[in-house]
């Protein structure tokens, strides 16, 4: 007999997964942006300008890393209130 895995906790469970993930991942990025404010543009090779660009990128793409996994939770969790699928599903995901 194949193991089954309940495919609605799953669903349920995934947004807040997500918001985890998205929590963690902005800890760790605020720290490697206090480690990178830290440093001196000059004994990198560049002007203060340009590291301040630089910088000035890191939080435009760390913002819409954060943006991206909370869209993907509300996805998620909209998508586990209309779920169609049987509420177990074979392990490994594969229906037949």
């Amino acid at each position: 007999m194949r193991a089954t895995t309940p495919y609605a906790q799953y669903a349920v469970e995934a947004p807040s997964a997500c918001r985890d993930a998205a929590a963690d991942i902005g800890a760790r990025l605020r720290a490697l942006r206090a480690h990178l404010a830290g440093l001196d543009p000059q004994r990198l090779g560049l002007t203060g300008a340009r590291y301040a660009d630089l910088l000035a990128g890191y939080d435009i793409y760390a913002r819409m890393l954060d943006d991206a996994l909370h869209d993907i939770a509300g996805d998620l969790e909209r998508a586990a209130g209309t779920t169609g699928r049987s509420d177990l599903e074979p392990a490994g995901g594969h229906l037949r």
